[in-house]
């Protein structure tokens, strides 16, 4: 297989200050998820609504906890419009959510939003239960995995099988040793066999050593240009391996304090999604954009080779510039 792009998106729900401030509740998913301000629909419907355009499919990593932050019922709908739609569907866990309902319950509970570091018994747990309910949801087994926040480790996926499955999309060397509880040593794009499990890299890039600007960078639309995305595709694709992109459902909009209120178009972000999107359409048969169930099923018949490669190092003067345009785009009101 020519080395792919894969999309992805991690769909959640914000906890809104509420483990701080008990006034507060989660955000509900029809903002955080959907991103409904008004007759806006800034968040899953808007990168649909692109991705659809450019005839691009993506794998939406979903969160099925937020039944635990007070919102049962309301992720089932978030599945059913990413199904109609022709999107991927793959399990995303938070434990902080489920330990929210706990604590909610009354019930003994860990406050830790870190995958890894909860029992072995409690990751299976949480696995099994996530993904019985993405089964419900959607019709079908997850066949891929996203820790929250990334923090996932070597353990942790020889416990993926147990819960069927045999993708894993959590590492990234940027956060590595931190964050990601991966090691940080011989940091690689693309893909890896960890015993029985892919693990398919979050995509990230190394940059100069220059005062402000971070050693690392993931291929976060969220964080970096459309210009830095499209030459660490290029590379990556062109050393041979698979680029991994992320956003998140909220990736699209801002908002004015943690609770989401007051949503509003974010349309530097949002114009570098549809610019990826629209490159990509022109450059299928270069760059073929995959999702994680076409992954799954060139694995199964044995049309996938894992090739993992060094990150690339990008230039110092994108950096700058775009840091510059964080700047500026982190006004709320531009």
């Amino acid at each position: 297989m020519k080395p792919g792009v894969y999309l992805t998106v991690d769909v959640e729900c914000s906890m809104g200050g509420a483990w701080a401030d008990p006034a507060l509740r989660p955000v509900p998913p029809s903002r955080a998820m959907m991103g409904e301000y008004g007759q806006q629909r800034l968040g899953v419907p808007l990168i649909c609504d692109i991705l659809n355009r450019c005839g691009l499919a993506a794998t939406f990593f979903v969160e099925t906890f937020a039944e635990e932050q007070g919102y049962p019922g309301q992720t089932e709908p978030v599945c059913r419009y990413l199904m109609d739609r022709g999107q991927d569907v793959q399990l995303h866990i938070h434990p902080n959510h489920k330990h929210y309902g706990q604590k909610q319950k009354g019930l003994p509970y860990v406050f830790t939003d870190d995958f890894s570091a909860v029992s072995p018994q409690e990751q299976l747990d949480l696995l099994a239960e996530g993904a019985a309910r993405l089964a419900r949801w959607t019709g079908r087994p997850p066949v891929a995995f996203r820790a929250g926040n990334m923090a996932a480790s070597e353990a942790t996926l020889a416990l993926l099988p147990a819960a069927g499955i045999r993708i894993d999309s959590s590492y990234t060397f940027p956060f590595a040793g931190g964050q990601c509880r991966f090691s940080p040593a011989d940091p690689y794009n693309g893909s890896r066999w960890y015993g029985r499990v892919l693990e398919l890299a979050l995509s990230g890039f190394f940059l100069p050593a220059v005062p402000g600007l971070r050693r690392a960078m993931p291929v976060d639309l969220m964080g970096i240009s459309f210009e830095e995305c499209r030459e660490a595709i290029r590379r990556i694709s062109g050393a041979g391996a698979d680029t991994v992109v992320i956003l998140h459902s909220f990736s699209l909009f801002k908002v004015r304090n943690v609770q989401y209120d007051s949503g509003r178009m974010n349309r530097i972000v949002t114009r570098r999604f549809r610019r990826l999107c629209e490159w990509l359409a022109a450059h299928a048969d270069q760059y073929p954009a995959r999702t994680f169930s076409q992954l799954a099923a060139a694995i199964a018949d044995k049309q996938y080779e894992a090739r993992a490669v060094p990150p690339p190092r990008l230039s110092a003067a994108r950096a700058i510039v775009r840091k510059a345009v964080q700047a500026y785009n982190n006004l709320y009101w531009i």
